[in-house]
């Protein structure tokens, strides 16, 4: 049996790829012929739609998906956001995660929860509203208490439009510590991956200093993930909403580097600072008690 996967349907085959069976909102089949090997993925066109297709009994180490740039996931200059960005990356590597069988079903069960650590992400193109995009993962890694994941984006042409590296842990939900790599509680083999997406991993970010106060936000419901903690996506954009608007219009982000450091709840209220020039910029969130919850840094050229 052969899953596959394109924007917009949920899409399997049986009877060695002679039958395709879509489902969107309701059930269809279509003819499709395909010669695909038992060890290797591959995109084909079916009736205009791009999709993607792999063995399901195979482990996929770098596993990739298709996703499309939405109009609610791009701003003003009509291209894709860098928080919609690191949401397709969330995507693909939860998706990942529960293909390997360490994602949701075994983090309920275990009363465990990922939680993202440090993130470094390189872009050289954006992008647009309606692109389709390849989003491939892998786990390259680890680094003392961090599950390292790589992450590439690309066109559907094969330009890599950028990368990114980041740092996971692994949270014991019930004595709130870590589970360290080295325990064996993840049984997870991590040579023949592949070549990193980015020659080096995130490091740890300094406090702003002198940073000037751009902006505050009280921490909504809708601010937060099934942890109950505010979702990483939103420190993001409020480290955009740091930044002069008519600079943003002018200018996009080619590079991100964050550390989250402590939890933002619900009611809390969070400030961002921000420090240095406009082509690299500092940036912390603080809470209530003036701590950093969040650090990081930005890189900007001009469109």
């Amino acid at each position: 049996m052969y899953f596959f996967l394109n924007v917009g349907y949920i899409e399997y085959n049986c009877h060695h790829c002679t039958k395709l069976h879509v489902r969107n909102g309701m059930e269809e089949a279509a003819s499709f012929q395909q010669i695909l090997t038992d060890s290797e993925p591959g995109y084909f066109k079916h009736q205009g739609e791009i999709v993607y297709s792999r063995p399901m009994a195979v482990k996929v180490k770098r596993y990739s998906e298709i996703f499309r740039v939405h109009s609610y996931e791009v701003d003003a200059t009509n291209t894709a956001t860098l928080p919609a960005i690191c949401q397709f990356f969330q995507e693909v590597a939860s998706n990942h995660a529960d293909e390997l069988g360490f994602g949701r079903t075994m983090l309920i069960e275990n009363q465990r929860a990922w939680m993202l650590s440090r993130l470094l992400i390189r872009m050289d193109r954006y992008p647009q509203v309606g692109d389709e995009l390849v989003l491939r993962t892998w786990p390259s890694g680890t680094d003392r208490l961090l599950y390292v994941r790589d992450f590439q984006v690309e066109s559907t042409d094969g330009e890599v439009l950028g990368a990114g590296v980041s740092g996971w842990v692994l949270m014991n939900m019930e004595s709130r510590r870590p589970v360290h790599p080295r325990s064996g509680e993840l049984d997870y083999d991590y040579s023949e991956t592949g070549p990193r997406a980015l020659p080096d991993n995130p490091g740890k970010l300094g406090s702003c200093e002198d940073g000037i106060e751009r902006v505050s936000h009280q921490v909504r419901y809708n601010d937060l993930d099934m942890n109950n903690h505010v979702n990483n996506i939103k420190y993001l954009e409020w480290l955009m909403e740091s930044m002069d608007p008519d600079f943003r219009r002018t200018h996009v982000p080619t590079e991100l580097e964050i550390n989250f450091l402590a939890e933002a709840l619900y009611g809390h209220r969070v400030t961002v600072f921000t420090a240095g020039e406009e082509s690299t910029v500092q940036h912390c969130v603080r809470n209530g008690d003036d701590a950093d919850i969040c650090r990081a840094v930005t890189k900007w050229k001009a469109l």
